[in-house]
């Protein structure tokens, strides 16, 4: 699980993170400070993180989208900053920490939030940061958009010269926006990726380039909403739809505990939807964290075996292994963990040790997929030359799933060819 030092050397390593004053701030200024008691396991995690227990909890940044703003801010000793949208307090403070708590203002129009920001903000030792209720006659050198106002509307509150940095609107949606007052007039510029390093990191290479603010804030929705508990297209319902059909029947079902007596246990069930959504996205340093985030908050069968998932991914199959063990551990009535252990084995080349693993899955009391046991049982047969066994591992598989088209070309191949396996 990454802690400040690994969160940093990643910001940097992306390119993200340029400014000395920012990585001092970052540094010096604790997040653990600005999330719930419950969730403090979540701290330096890279991906949108909740501000509050209880449902559908607002979130504050992820690292990387955070920083790519305060990066792009420009922020120094001398400038008074305004937040718009407080989102837990975590931003104004690593704001005060480069320019003083006394030149920061948070604007929060919402009562609860605003307070607790303000207790958060005096536990962290930066009391002297002003948060308003709402927008103040004063002029700002930098203003950070972090809530739903329209920028443009804080154009009057702007120096000149001036700017401000926001997510932007319509077809600007998934890139930063600048707004830029001088001389009278503003321009508008928009930023659809990072700006170019002087020196890059050691993630971005002549190969993978800039951070790309489309592709970053296209995951950063889906993880918010994971957190947030809302479903707006159709990509948020394919990952509930994942996440609902993995832990039904086991101790995280939503069905079986009360979210509000057992913040713990959504919170998990909600660090798992983000680990698969990174997953998904090809995000595996960031997913195998989120796995481990949501097992320090209830640990579960279904965390282990998708974090072992995530390490195969990257050819960690004796760490694999070992996650799907724990996961065996925790809840031995879980079918997946037998299955993938079963997988690894046979991309070991350990087909005998394989064969008890996927047998158990078979057997499973909770398993969606029987179907993957049986046709995996099926691979090994057929390695080992035992045609019938194969067949017959292959019809119960799709006996399970009919459509499932592995086995149906697998058994194709038998009827072919005699069995024969390359």
């Amino acid at each position: 699980m990454w802690a400040r030092a690994d969160l940093l050397a990643e910001l940097k390593g992306l390119g993200l993170l340029r400014s000395r004053e920012l990585e001092r701030s970052f540094l010096r200024v604790p997040q653990e400070f600005f999330l719930p008691e419950p969730f403090s396991s979540l701290a330096y995690a890279d991906m949108p993180l909740p501000v509050h227990v209880g449902r559908n909890p607002t979130t504050m940044p992820s690292a990387r989208c955070l920083i790519a703003a305060l990066d792009l801010l420009e922020p120094a000793g001398d400038l008074r900053v305004l937040v718009a949208g407080c989102r837990g307090g975590y931003p104004g403070a690593l704001l005060a920490e480069i320019v003083g708590p006394e030149r920061v203002v948070v604007v929060e129009t919402d009562d609860e939030r605003r307070t607790r920001t303000v207790e958060r903000l005096t536990a962290a030792g930066f009391e002297r940061v002003r948060v308003l209720p709402a927008l103040p006659d004063d002029t700002f050198d930098r203003i950070l958009v972090l809530d739903a106002t329209p920028p443009r509307q804080l154009i009057p509150l702007l120096s000149d010269p001036g700017f401000l940095i926001a997510r932007g609107r319509g077809v600007h949606d998934l890139a930063f926006v600048k707004l830029v007052r001088q001389g009278g007039e503003t321009v508008q510029i928009t930023f659809n990726e990072a700006p170019a390093s002087i020196v890059a990191g050691p993630r971005e290479t002549a190969e993978s380039g800039p951070v790309d603010f489309g592709r970053l804030f296209a995951v950063e929705d889906l993880l918010a909403h994971a957190w947030e508990g809302r479903v707006t297209g159709h990509y948020d319902q394919h990952f509930r739809n994942v996440v609902d059909e993995t832990f039904a029947g086991g101790p995280l079902d939503p069905r079986g505990f009360d979210a509000t007596r057992e913040p713990g246990k959504d919170a998990a069930r909600r660090a798992f939807q983000a680990a698969y959504i990174l997953q998904s996205a090809g995000e595996l340093e960031r997913a195998a964290d989120a796995y481990e985030r949501s097992i320090r908050l209830q640990p579960s069968a279904e965390a282990h075996t998708f974090h072992g998932w995530a390490l195969s991914f990257m050819g960690r199959y004796d760490a694999a292994i070992d996650e799907c063990k724990r996961a065996i551990g925790v809840d031995a009535s879980f079918g997946n963990p037998y299955n993938d252990i079963g997988a690894y084995l046979i991309e070991l080349g350990r087909l005998d040790d394989a064969i008890p693993w996927l047998e158990k899955a078979t057997l499973a009391s909770r398993y969606c997929c029987y179907f993957y046991a049986h046709t995996n049982l099926a691979r090994v047969y057929l390695h080992k030359g035992m045609r019938e066994k194969a067949r017959k591992a292959l019809l119960q598989a799709l006996n399970v799933n009919p459509e499932y088209e592995p086995a149906q070309e697998l058994l194709r191949r038998i009827e072919r060819n005699g069995g024969y396996f390359a």
